[in-house]
């Protein structure tokens, strides 16, 4: 059902779509997926059913009856969010009840649900943020909130959540898929998140947003070699967003091409320390400097320093420490603590995150490497011009217009999700592999993603985020 033709040019994209109008059927596709039983224990009502890879089929659903939908927004903003809504509002005009959560799952807990309609949510089509609702980092998690969302359930008649969101808030879905469906409430997630750290090839290639963040970024760090290529003057340190994962800063390498580029686990993989990147950046200043282009442009990851064999030791030191002092470090990493800059040393000791781990992206980790290398310059090469600039790009990235593939993937995901619940499907993300005909629209099941991690000292199940590997 594509109501007005709002999105005409997506069925024509995919056949499937065109066919089914949204309306699709889902049969079990034969798989390799597993879930370990240290996993599927954690679940009172899911079953094996829950655990199984769907894909969509060519049949149409003809068994449909109206139901009472919600959606929303969890975690940071993403391109192209709102055209999730704007599909999911087009597939239940005139036939489900769709209510907006307002202000996150912290909405969820509270009620605060508002009915949407095509009309209202048009006006966001194609638009960056997630204005429309509006998202926060709430986790539903224990089990005063689980009763709550229950209550809400209840009230509201709710048949379906849908929550768009990141590795949290999907490892949120599944549990709170587990606790519903008693209620016969289907939850289904939507992935999205720009660090592009939210994978499962081949059924989930990509998360919705990292296309338009990396786009954004990548012209961003273009134009700053533009401009030094033009006055001949500037180093200029960019640190790129990517909490844990480099993809962001590896694609944009590929895409503007900077004179360096440093991320987590290509440093992982060469064992490269602190001092070895001090000094390559030192040589390569020094090169260019001899060759009368006494500028460029470097790229650097934001949890680099997390993943350098001589820092993290250091850091995961004081991730697990209950009160970050540097009295209670190991002498070795005291010594290593000491020997950075002091406001390094402060940022490090700030208020961990959500996950209670050290709050990477308030490190200056350009500024950090930028006052290292003039040290180092200062000590080998004093005659030799720096004139450096630091720069982060982060939150520039999570609110822009989605690029056509993030515009298309989400509509995808959106009409996807809808049908899921329609198909009485729980506990399952709505993913697609592309928009042409030989691609595929599945319901990805939530719990093969998940492990055992260690949070705030206590051992949780949550989604592994990916990271890049090398052969």
């Amino acid at each position: 059902m594509v109501t007005g033709g709002v999105f005409q040019h997506l069925h024509q994209h995919h056949p499937l779509l065109s066919q089914t109008q949204g309306y699709f059927s889902f049969e079990n596709e034969t798989s390799s997926i597993s879930v370990p039983p240290s996993i599927s224990s954690l679940f009172k009502h899911l079953d094996s059913k829950n655990f199984s890879l769907v894909k969509a089929s060519s049949k149409k659903n003809n068994s449909i009856t109206p139901k009472n939908i919600a959606v929303v927004f969890s975690g940071g903003p993403a391109p192209g969010g709102h055209n999730t809504i704007v599909a999911i509002a087009d597939y239940c005009e005139g036939i489900h009840t769709l209510y907006g959560v307002k202000n996150g799952p912290g909405g969820l807990l509270k009620g605060d649900l508002t009915a949407l309609s095509l009309s209202n949510c048009l006006p966001y089509i194609n638009t960056g943020g997630f204005d429309l609702l509006g998202t926060d980092r709430t986790k539903i998690k224990t089990e005063e909130q689980f009763k709550q969302v229950q209550h809400i359930v209840s009230r509201f008649s709710l048949d379906g959540i849908i929550i768009i969101g990141g590795d949290d808030s999907n490892t949120n879905a599944i549990f709170l898929a587990d606790v519903l469906k008693p209620l016969n409430c289907h939850v289904i997630g939507i992935p999205k998140t720009i660090d592009g750290d939210l994978r499962f090839p081949p059924y989930l290639p990509i998360s919705f947003g990292f296309d338009t963040a990396v786009s954004l970024y990548a012209s961003l760090v273009k134009n700053l070699i533009k401009d030094t290529e033009s006055i001949h003057k500037y180093w200029h340190f960019v640190k790129l967003m990517g909490r844990h994962a480099g993809f962001i800063t590896e694609a944009v390498d590929q895409k503007a091409s900077p004179l360096l580029s440093f991320y987590g686990e290509i440093a992982q993989h060469h064992q490269w320390t602190l001092p070895y990147i001090i000094n390559r950046i030192t040589d390569l200043i020094i090169s260019r400097s001899q060759a009368h282009k006494p500028y460029g442009v470097i790229c650097l990851s934001e949890g680099l320093f997390e993943w350098l064999p001589d820092l993290k030791a250091l850091i995961h030191e004081l991730n697990h420490k209950t009160k970050l002092t540097p009295s209670r470090l190991s002498s070795q990493e005291r010594s290593l603590f000491n020997s950075l800059p002091s406001y390094i040393q402060k940022q490090l000791l700030l208020d961990t995150d959500s996950h209670g781990n050290i709050q990477l992206s308030r490190i200056e980790t350009e500024r950090c490497i930028m006052d290292m290398v003039q040290a180092s310059l200062t000590q080998r090469s004093p005659d030799t011009p720096f004139h450096a600039i630091p720069h982060f790009y982060g939150y520039e990235g999570r609110c822009s217009t989605p690029t056509h593939f993030d515009a298309s993937l989400c509509a995808h995901l959106g009409y996807i999700a809808a049908s899921l619940i329609d198909n009485h499907l729980t506990g399952i993300m709505a993913t697609c592999t592309g928009f042409s005909s030989s691609d595929a629209l599945y319901g990805l099941p939530i719990a093969p993603l998940l492990h055992i991690e260690q949070r705030h000292g206590k051992k949780i199940a949550v989604i592994k985020k990916s990271i890049i590997t090398f052969e």
